[in-house]
C-alpha cells in the first residue's frame, strides 16, 4: 500500500494504524513506541498485547474499549493509507528528513503528519491566528500581516478556519508567498466547507494542508487544541490579531509560550469583544506589541520588504474629465483599459473570484485585485466576502 508519495513501509503502516485508534494521540504513541521499541513491534503484538500494557501506556477508556473489540490493526492501517492516497496526501513520520525541524523539537511532537502540498523541513514561518467571527477591519489586518510576511519570504501558518485564519492564508497568497493550514480534521475532510477553494490553492502550489489526525476524522472540539499546538510548533513566532478571552487563538499563544516561541498581539478597541484576547495578552505581559507586520519582522531581526510601487501610468489611459457633459460610459471613460477589461468580465448576478478574473484578463492576481479595488471605490463594482466581485 502506498501514500501519495508512492511509498509506505511497515513503519508508515504501523504509525497510520495506531494513530487511527480512538483515544490515542502523540503522547500515547510515544509511550507505545518506547514500551515496544517501535510502533511496528507494537502492531505485531496486536490489540491484546497493547491492552496488556495498558496501565504502563496510560491508555484512556476510549482506546481500551476500541482495542478490546479485537480490531485488525493492520487492516486499519491499510484503510487509512488508502484514504490518504485518495486525498492526495503523503505521510511524514517523526524521523523523516522532511519532517519540520522546529515541530520535532516540541514536547511529544506528532508522530506522523498527513500532508497535501509542499511542507518544507526548514523555512521561516510565522503563525497568524484569531477569531472566526470578526469584522472587516480585523480581516484586513490579518490579510495585511499575511501579505507582508509573504513578501518578506516568510511562510504564513494558520488553522484554516473562517475569519482571521482564512484572511491570513489569502494574504500570503496575495503576497505571492506560501501558507500552511493545519487542520482540526482529517486531511480528507474539508472544514469549513466554504474554504474548499482556498484549501485547493494551498495544496496545489500555494503551500500545504497538514493534519496529524487520521483521514476521515471529523472536526470535533477536542481536536482543535492539538491543531493549535502544531500551529505554534511549526512557527518561529505567533501573532494574535483578534480573539475573544476564551479563544483557540489564545491556546495557540499559550502553546507558543510553553515552547519558548515569541508571541505578538495586535491591540484593538477595548469596546470590541474580539480585541479582548490580544489586549489581555499585552496587559499581562504575555505578548509583545505588534501594530503591524513590520513590528514583528523588526523584532525578529528579519528584513522588511519594500512596499510595491504604484503604477500610475495606466491612470492616464482614459481622460479624467467628461468633456461632453454626458454621463460617462462606465466601462470606457472613467477607468483605464485593464479596469475596463475586468469590468466587462463581471455581471450583476453571479459573483466572480479575483483569481478567475485575473486568469481571464491575463494579468497577475495582485494587479487584478488592485484594479477591482479602484472600481469598487468608483462605485461600479461590489465586493463580496472571499474576494468575489459583482457589477453594481
Amino acid at each position: 500500500m502506498a501514500d501519495a508519495a508512492g511509498r509506505a513501509g511497515p513503519d508508515v503502516l504501523a504509525a497510520c494504524a495506531l494513530s487511527a485508534v480512538p483515544g490515542i494521540g502523540a503522547s500515547t504513541l510515544a509511550r507505545i513506541a518506547a514500551r515496544f521499541q517501535s510502533l511496528e513491534a507494537a502492531l505485531e503484538e496486536g490489540p491484546r498485547g497493547i491492552l496488556e500494557a495498558g496501565e504502563q501506556l496510560e491508555l484512556n477508556p476510549e482506546a481500551r474499549q476500541y482495542l478490546a473489540q479485537g480490531p485488525n490493526l493492520r487492516e486499519l492501517g491499510v484503510l487509512v493509507l488508502k484514504a490518504a492516497r485518495d486525498a492526495g496526501a503523503r505521510v511524514l513520520l517523526l524521523d523523516d528528513a522532511q519532517y519540520p525541524k522546529k515541530l520535532r523539537r516540541i514536547p511529544n511532537p506528532p508522530r506522523l503528519l498527513y500532508v497535501r502540498g509542499n511542507l518544507a523541513p526548514e523555512v521561516r514561518r510565522i503563525a497568524v491566528v484569531g477569531a472566526r467571527e470578526v469584522g472587516e477591519s480585523g480581516l484586513a489586518l490579518a490579510h495585511e500581516f499575511g501579505d507582508m510576511f509573504a513578501r518578506a519570504g516568510v511562510e504564513v501558518v494558520s488553522g484554516g478556519a473562517r475569519g482571521i485564519d482564512a484572511a491570513a492564508h489569502e494574504g500570503a497568497l496575495w503576497g505571492q508567498g506560501t501558507s500552511i493550514a493545519v487542520l482540526g480534521s482529517g486531511i480528507d475532510v474539508v472544514y469549513p466547507s466554504d474554504n474548499r477553494r482556498l484549501f485547493d490553492r494551498l495544496a496545489n502550489g500555494g503551500g500545504a494542508l497538514v493534519s496529524e489526525l487520521a483521514p476521515g476524522t471529523q472536526p470535533m472540539p477536542r481536536n482543535f487544541p492539538r491543531r493549535n499546538r502544531t500551529v505554534a510548533g511549526l512557527s518561529d513566532a505567533v501573532v494574535v490579531v483578534r480573539a475573544a478571552q476564551r479563544s483557540g487563538a489564545l491556546i495557540t499563544a499559550a502553546h507558543a509560550t510553553a515552547q519558548n516561541i515569541p508571541v505578538y498581539a495586535v491591540p484593538g478597541d477595548p469596546a470590541d469583544p474580539r480585541a479582548e484576547g490580544p489586549n489581555g495578552l499585552l496587559r499581562e505581559g504575555k505578548a509583545k506589541l505588534a501594530t503591524g507586520p513590520a513590528d514583528v519582522l523588526t523584532d525578529l531581526g528579519w528584513p522588511i520588504p519594500m512596499v510595491p510601487p504604484v503604477d500610475d501610468a495606466s491612470h492616464s489611459a482614459v481622460p479624467a474629465s467628461n468633456e461632453t457633459g454626458k454621463r460617462p460610459d462606465t466601462d470606457t471613460e472613467i477607468i483605464d483599459a485593464t479596469g475596463a477589461k475586468l469590468w466587462r468580465l463581471l455581471d450583476e448576478r453571479t459573483p466572480a473570484h479575483v483569481d478567475d478574473l485575473a486568469l481571464r484578463a491575463q494579468i497577475p492576481a495582485r494587479e487584478a485585485l488592485g484594479k477591482l479595488a479602484e472600481l469598487e471605490l468608483k462605485g461600479v463594482v461590489v465586493q463580496r466576502p472571499g474576494k468575489y466581485f459583482l457589477r453594481r
